[in-house]
């Protein structure tokens, strides 16, 4: 009779804890970018250590694939995706809880085959006849990245619309994601492709080549998160958000070549670079870049431009020849907070001489996005009849009546956020409106 009980109150023991341990498993669905694939597998064990019973279920795909299937009712808790376009249309479809966070940023960069057989070196050779192609296909976010540096290229003289034209000739394939993108070009299937640098994975790294683009031809990509509005578990899928969003879930993701979303503080002390024709491009930037006179005349477009200004008393009218500041900030890829409003229009470029002289240029005032298409703000050499120098001496702003921001020597760019923009109380904001 003992040993009846025994095997009954073990039964009972065994009955008791499968039912536990199947109230407490549960699974967490997260729909996520094709680019994410890498990242994401690995983020998700670590994940899973840290919420026993949980299980992180991927669907992979492009973004517009997968806000179409939110939007249709799929069922998941978490969406990442590639950009902000996609994670509105999911948000129209009333399927996402709060507000997205940016988690993470990206950059464009051009594949060939490894054997290269239509010899591309630069984003210039894109244009040659007979040149195949692949990209992805309209309204998937790399594509809408890659449409938005064809029309940097088309304004920028040194490229021109007829590039432009040219390169989109030779597109003879339009993918669903970025991933087949890159796994076409690995294949040897089209002479070049355009991808992000994360899809450029260990496992295809030996059969493609891949050539930088300029970066300030190039385009960040930027990546929101967010929780589904009928998440079995919300508190569990914020928990992912948050995750990622850590710094380890941030580390992971630069591991596999994505730009952390962390902002570091921009320090106080201006370090000059050494020398006298060298100038640095620092601060809040993804790229710090240092450049000279020799790197202006090879990697950059340079303009004329006529100005007049005030001097003291006397008014100087001549021309400067040089780079636009807007091409030189780009090209050091600005880390702005894509989920502050507007966040560029509190940045602001602090630019110091040699002698310590020091001017500030706001991002409203070079941005083509903000400012009239005739302003031009530069680092120049001048041309006088009556003098000349040399070296890459001064900005120029042409719309400034006085010279005061017509820094000689200029030889550092500082990039700097309006921290104080974005500590407005709640309660004093309302009391302005």
């Amino acid at each position: 009779m003992k040993k009846t009980v025994f095997v009954l109150v073990l039964i009972a023991l065994l009955v008791g804890t499968f039912a536990v341990s199947a109230q407490e498993a549960q699974t967490l669905t997260v729909f996520a970018a094709a680019s994410l694939t890498d990242a994401f597998e690995e983020i998700a064990p670590s994940f899973e250590a840290d919420h026993p019973g949980v299980e992180v279920l991927f669907s992979f795909g492009g973004s517009s694939t997968l806000a179409t299937q939110l939007a249709e009712g799929a069922p998941a808790d978490v969406f990442a995706s590639a950009n902000h376009t996609q994670m509105t249309v999911a948000r129209d479809a009333e399927r996402i809880a709060g507000s997205p966070r940016t988690f993470v940023k990206n950059r464009l960069v051009l594949i060939v085959p490894a054997d290269n057989p239509a010899g591309i070196a630069t984003l210039r050779d894109l244009a040659n006849e007979g040149v195949q192609l692949v990209i992805a296909a309209p309204d998937v976010p790399v594509r809408t990245y890659t449409d938005t540096m064809l029309q940097r290229l088309a304004a920028d003289p040194a490229y021109g619309e007829v590039y432009s034209t040219a390169v989109l000739a030779n597109v003879v394939s339009e993918e669903d994601n970025v991933r087949q993108v890159a796994a076409k070009v690995a294949l040897g299937e089209a002479d070049a492709g355009i991808v992000y640098i994360s899809d450029v994975t260990p496992d295809i790294s030996e059969q493609v080549i891949a050539i930088p683009i300029p970066d300030y031809l190039n385009t960040i990509a930027t990546y929101p998160i967010a929780v589904t509005n009928d998440a079995a578990n919300p508190e569990l899928a914020q928990a992912f958000v948050d995750y990622v969003l850590s710094d380890a879930g941030q580390d992971i993701l630069v591991n596999w070549n994505f730009i952390s979303v962390r902002i570091p503080e921009v320090p106080y002390a201006v370090t000059l670079p050494e020398g006298n024709t060298a100038f640095t491009v620092d601060g809040q930037v993804l790229n710090p870049i240092t450049l000279t006179v020799a790197d202006l005349t090879s990697s950059f477009s340079a303009q004329t431009v006529e100005v007049a200004y005030l001097s003291g008393t006397d008014t100087v009218s001549t021309s400067f020849t040089g780079v636009p500041l807007w091409q030189i900030i780009s090209a050091a890829q600005p880390n702005l907070n894509a989920d502050v409003r507007n966040d560029r229009l509190s940045t602001f470029i602090v630019v110091t001489a040699a002698d310590g002289y020091q001017a500030v240029i706001a991002w409203g005032e070079i941005d083509p996005e903000f400012g009239e298409s005739t302003d031009f703000s530069g680092l120049c050499r001048e041309w006088r009849t009556d003098r000349r120098w040399d070296g890459a001496d001064r900005l120029v702003v042409p719309g400034d009546a006085r010279g005061g921001r017509y820094v000689s020597r200029s030889r550092q760019y500082q990039l700097a956020g309006c921290a104080g923009c974005r500590t407005v109380k709640p309660e004093v904001r309302e009391a302005w409106r």
